[in-house]
């Protein structure tokens, strides 16, 4: 029985991958604010990502079987505005859980499990290589987080192998924020709304497979940033 760390398990993606590796045979703890999880090899720990005293203080847990696998998957879109329309609450929190946490579990993570096989596991989004009006903070720290990945990647830490997942446009509660933001705010919302109205999202348990592909297949890939759109599974 291997382990896995993975953020946001509260629901999305973050839940999805959960629960296919709990059907894998792995031990999961999930780092969330809230669950509805409830499997003997499923721990949950409550925590709100954008409180980094509770992160600086968290003590990651004993690794089970041959490998351990981090995923840093929650994140937030923030408050869909103009820059100067955001408070400094606003864009610190969303700084928090889309960067910082994640580097810091990354160098928790690093330090911890040294005689290990070890994987981490960012998802990122596209919104790292293209400038979206209004979606500033999740723009440049999804870009943050890529640049991370790959630097850790030059490091050449001892049995870890780690990549950067966009995932797409998903069917997630992010794009039901994203649908129902007021056009005078985000100029680009209507594309948005024609994107779930034309069924052109992708469905979270689709995205949980090829993450688990990526998982299994991640020596085979040349590249440790990766698009889902790329990955087909049989």
């Amino acid at each position: 029985m291997d382990t896995a760390i993975i953020t946001g398990t509260g629901n999305g993606i973050g839940k999805a991958i959960a629960v296919l590796l709990l059907k894998q045979g792995y031990f999961v703890y999930g780092i969330s604010r809230t669950n509805d999880i409830d499997n003997a090899n499923f721990k949950h720990l409550e925590i709100d990502l954008s409180n980094v005293q509770k992160l600086q203080d968290i003590q990651l847990p004993k690794a089970k079987g041959n490998k351990i696998i981090l995923i840093n998957n929650a994140a937030t879109i923030g408050k869909i505005s103009p820059l100067n329309l955001k408070s400094d609450v606003n864009i610190i929190n969303e700084y928090n859980i889309n960067i910082i946490a994640p580097t810091i579990l990354c160098s928790k993570f690093i330090d911890k499990y040294v005689d290990i096989k070890k994987q981490i596991i960012n998802i990122s989004s596209g919104a790292a290589n293209n400038a979206i009006a209004s979606w500033n903070v999740y723009c440049a720290s999804k870009s943050a987080l890529d640049m991370i990945t790959k630097v850790i990647d030059k490091e050449k830490h001892d049995q870890l192998e780690i990549v950067s997942v966009h995932p797409g446009i998903v069917n997630t509660n992010m794009q039901k924020t994203i649908r129902t933001t007021k056009s005078t705010l985000f100029p680009e919302r209507d594309k948005f709304r024609l994107y779930h109205l034309n069924n052109k999202l992708e469905n979270v348990d689709i995205v949980a497979q090829k993450l688990f592909y990526i998982i299994n297949n991640i020596r085979t890939f040349n590249n440790n940033i990766l698009s889902i759109r790329d990955i087909h599974i049989k």
